[in-house]
This record gives C-alpha cells, structure tokens and sequence, in this order.
C-alpha cells in the first residue's frame, strides 16, 4: 500500500509524534450524484475498532430517503465491505456506533424515535428501541464489558439526556433503566450528548441552554448505579464582548475521547467571536473534573473558523484532535497531538488536504496505537464519499 509521509518540523514547538498516514479508501460503495451522505452522530460517534475490525457508520439517501448504513473491514482486507442498511423506517438520521466484545452496537434516530441494534460478522440482529416516543441525537459507548446509550428524551417542550445500560445477548440487545443526566428541573433543553469513561466512573457532557445560551456541562456517576453527580460547566465563560453581541461565547458540539482513565473533551467555541469558531479542549482530572481550557489550534489557523472536533486518547496516553479548516482555502483535515507542554503545532492529515471540500473526521484509536480516521470527501463534480484512512505515529 502506498504511504504517504508527513514529517514535523524539529523546530516545532510543543514537540510532538510525526505521523505516517495510509492513502484513504472508499467507505460507503458506489454512490451517483444526488447522494449525499452525513457523519453527523452526537459526540461524533461514526467509527468503531474491535480487535482487526474497523465500521464505519453514515446516513445517506440512496434509496431516496435518509437512511442509516454501515461499513466494516478487516486487516486482511483492504476495501470496505458493500453497505449495510440499518434502519427500517421511513428516515433515518445520525447513526453512531460502538464496539463490545462481540461486535458493535449502532443507534440511530428513526421516524421520531431512537433505536439500537447489534451487527457482528455473521449478520445484523433485532431492533431496539431506546426511550419514549419523542427521542433523538443518540450516541453511544463501550468501557471495557460494559456498553452505554444516551440520547435526548423530549420532556414537555425541552430536551432532557438520559442515558442506559445495555447488554447484548446474542445479537439482541437489552436496555436497562435510563437516567436522567442532570435531575435538576428543566429550564430549557439540553443537546447532543457525549460518553467516556474513566475507571468505574461514566462521564457524559452535552450542550445546555438553561442560561439563554448554549453552555457546555458534565456530570458523573458510577457504572454501577448511573448516580450522576450535580452537573458542572465544562467551558469557561469570558465576559460578554463589549460590543454587546449574545449572552455569551458560544459553544457548541462537544465530543469526549478517552482511554478508560484518561478523557478529553473538544468542541467548538466562539469566546474570541471575531474569528468564528475555535478548537477549545479540556482534560477529565481527580474527583471527575474538568481541567483548564485549551485552545488547540495554532498561530496559522488562528484567523480562520475551525469546525467539526472530535479527539481520540490512545492505551499509552497519546491525545490527538483533528478537524477540518479552510485555512489552505479549501476545508481540510488538521491534526494536533497534546504534547506535555500543550498541544502541538498543526499538521495536515494528508490524504484528506487538497483540492476537494474535507470534513467532518471521525477518530478511533486500535489497539496497536493505530489511529483511525474517516471522513467526507467532496471532490467537484463527482459524488460524495465517505473515507477511511490510518496514521501511525512514531514516538520522538
């Protein structure tokens, strides 16, 4: 396979990993114009590693709705098995995906609700629903022997997040009782969850609006009892601009990473509202708090909007966030690794940099300390794809 070397600069400051990137390949099939696929999930859940497999999860609408789709391949192979459909409905959205000691579960929002099933190489089991009647933004999470569900449950007229156990027999899956993520009364909704891990305790963090804008919060709770912690903020809140814009910074799209005691969180964050968006990031420390936040991105992106974070915490420690800017003038994808000083300089992933609109990574860390990534790829006047690629990283 040919491979494309990327090496860092020696004069780069904080020092960092350089990255040996695969050439990417085609996830979701032959597609034709008009088909338009999405990685979309809530906590940017699309991809999933067990063992020498690697899914990939998008919506599209081949069959002329939106409907939820997975692909898988092994290490043996290197092309993507034919998609998969999922979803039974009449649309379906936002499918996100993780991996448990059989294979992986998929949850997906469908006709208004949100459903959940189990796919292993010998095929696709039953569906599930999860919550009531009126659910969406779905994620999911595997710790270890354990698998999570949180989604947004509609209560009155907000968004409140819950979240379960679940259990797979076979390929059918269980939900447990739900809980709310913050039981504290609702004021406004609360947004597009997301799941980690660390030891015995979840940590779930999702967007909130009980301020009149959108705010990042986190609680904790036992695996065991799912007994969440009062809900803490995540993103630090600088005044408001004095030219009186909002109520606040703006914050949006959190995605937590982590290793099973090591976890990040990443999203986008308008604090320095002139620019657009930037990368902000946080680590989980003691007593399950969140530390100081840091911006990823560096000097060369700093005048240019950053979009869709999503960060990954590999066994021996490496944190990595990509996303995708336009600051080469087209939307590609950027890496940055948290180097002990802070994070690194930016390097592109460069099987998705170049002339063709990149966006919207996914992340998963195998087991060999190999990074996944998969991604959009729009090349002008040929049809959408959605990519796979893998980047080694070699230690200083």
């Amino acid at each position: 396979m040919k491979r494309l070397l990327l090496v860092l600069s020696l004069a780069a400051t904080p020092a960092a990993a350089e990255w040996i990137f695969s050439e990417g390949h085609a996830v979701n099939g032959e597609t034709t114009a008009g088909v338009f696929a999405h990685l979309e999930s809530a906590g940017r859940r699309s991809l999933a590693v067990n063992g020498d497999t690697v899914a990939v999860v998008w919506e599209d609408n081949r069959s002329g709705a939106p409907q939820a789709y997975l692909a898988m391949r092994t290490s043996e192979r290197e092309m993507f098995s034919s998609p998969v459909q999922l979803s039974t409905g009449k649309e379906a959205y936002e499918p996100a995906i993780a991996a448990f000691a059989g294979g992986f579960v998929v949850a997906w929002e469908q006709d208004g609700g949100v459903y959940v099933r189990a796919v292993d190489a010998d095929g696709v089991g039953p569906l599930q629903r999860l919550g009531g009647a009126r659910a969406s933004q779905p994620t999911l999470h595997g710790a270890g022997d354990r698998l999570f569900a949180a989604w947004v449950e509609r209560v009155g007229r907000h968004g409140q997040v819950q979240v379960a156990p679940l259990t797979v027999q076979g390929r059918r899956v269980h939900v447990g009782a739900h809980r709310a993520a913050d039981a504290q009364p609702l004021h406004d909704s609360q947004l597009y969850p997301s799941l980690a891990h660390s030891g015995d305790h979840l940590v779930v963090a999702w967007e909130d609006r009980r301020a009149g804008h959108t705010r990042l919060f986190y609680a904790c709770a036992p695996m065991a009892t799912l007994t969440f912690t009062t809900p803490e903020p995540l993103n630090e809140h600088p005044p408001p601009p004095s030219t009186g814009f909002g109520r606040g910074g703006g914050v949006t799209r959190v995605a937590l990473g982590g290793n099973g005691e090591q976890v990040t969180a990443v999203w986008m964050d308008k604090r320095d509202f002139q620019s657009g968006y930037d990368i902000y990031a946080a680590s989980l420390g003691e007593d399950c708090r969140f530390g100081a936040n840091e911006k990823v991105q560096d000097l060369f992106g700093e005048n240019t909007p950053q979009w869709h974070p999503v960060v990954a915490v590999a066994h021996d420690g490496a944190m990595v966030a990509v996303w995708d800017d336009p600051r080469d003038g087209n939307p590609d994808l950027w890496l940055a690794e948290r180097a002990e000083e802070g994070w690194a300089d930016n390097i592109a992933v460069t099987p998705a940099h170049g002339p063709a609109r990149q966006d919207n990574p996914m992340l998963a860390f195998d087991e060999r300390g190999r990074l996944h990534l998969a991604w959009l790829h729009a090349p002008e006047g040929a049809p959408l794809r959605v990519m796979h690629a893998v980047a080694t990283r070699l230690t200083p």
